[in-house]
């Protein structure tokens, strides 16, 4: 079910996920009208106790969600940054491996070259699914293979293999810190308590004593949806790469096109 959501397009997925909670509110809204006003007797005292609730109760609920939607974007910014880190990587070990001598920069040009749309075609199909892509680990222990075969001589030699050696553990970094953010998600202990404060909330303003049944289910109605859309948003990006706002391979399509094919 939760693969489900992130797979559909969000022209399907946000009408039905921001309408079925507006639904659901005011159903709740309308199965608590009669029990409210059997219960209300002093309007005055009413009002004036759930308006301190639902005001205390509003504040902690605000802060709850702005922190979980900052936390989420935080998550899905810093998957962002590390894709395009490691493209960048990518492409400045390539362009290094150009200062070796041909018998040796060649080999290691074309594993890079299968590295990429390794990433592109294999890793990212995974990541978007939540499981820890493997396929382009093959071509990154042949180049280390490659990397480790390679005979300088003292001088330029020496050098160009010195920048393509450190370039290769900064690239190494970078491609761990973007499979690790492929796990990244909001724990089920917070999306729980998430629900909980959303359906207490819809609970408090259906106490709301509203005479007029239509004013009722409009501001219930319009919160709702304000809540229903922040809620959707925060669940879409939760997965940094799944989902409607995802982040996609463009910045390895890029050096893939401007770098690996663009010099070959």
């Amino acid at each position: 079910m939760v693969q489900w959501f992130y797979e559909t397009p969000i022209w399907i997925t946000l009408p039905l996920f921001v309408g079925g909670f507006v639904v659901v509110s005011c159903l709740i809204v309308l199965a608590l009208r009669p029990l409210v006003h059997k219960l209300v007797t002093d309007h005055k005292e009413w009002d004036r106790a759930l308006a301190h609730v639902i005001g205390t109760f509003g504040v902690f609920f605000g802060i709850l969600l702005a922190l979980v939607a900052l936390s989420v974007y935080e998550n899905f910014a810093y998957a962002r940054d590390t894709a395009v880190e490691e493209a960048g990587r990518v492409g400045t070990l390539y362009r290094a491996t150009s200062l070796l001598d041909a018998p040796d920069g060649v080999p290691l040009r074309t594993e890079l070259d299968r590295y990429m749309h390794a990433v592109i075609e294999q890793d990212w199909p995974e990541q978007r699914r939540g499981v820890l892509p493997e396929a382009s680990d093959e071509q990154v222990d042949e180049f280390e293979e490659l990397l480790a075969r390679v005979e300088a001589q003292p001088g330029h030699e020496q050098a160009a293999l010195q920048q393509v050696l450190t370039t290769f553990d900064t690239f190494i970094e970078s491609r761990r810190a973007r499979i690790d953010a492929t796990a990244l998600e909001l724990p089920f202990l917070l999306w729980l308590v998430i629900w909980v404060g959303a359906a207490v909330n819809v609970v408090l303003l259906a106490f709301l004593d509203v005479r007029n049944p239509r004013l009722h289910l409009l501001m219930v109605g319009l919160l709702s949806l304000f809540i229903g859309l922040v809620i959707f948003v925060t669940a879409d990006m939760d997965r940094p790469y799944a989902g409607s706002i995802a982040v996609g391979p463009e910045a390895f399509e890029r050096v893939l096109e401007q770098v690996v094919e663009g010099s070959g």
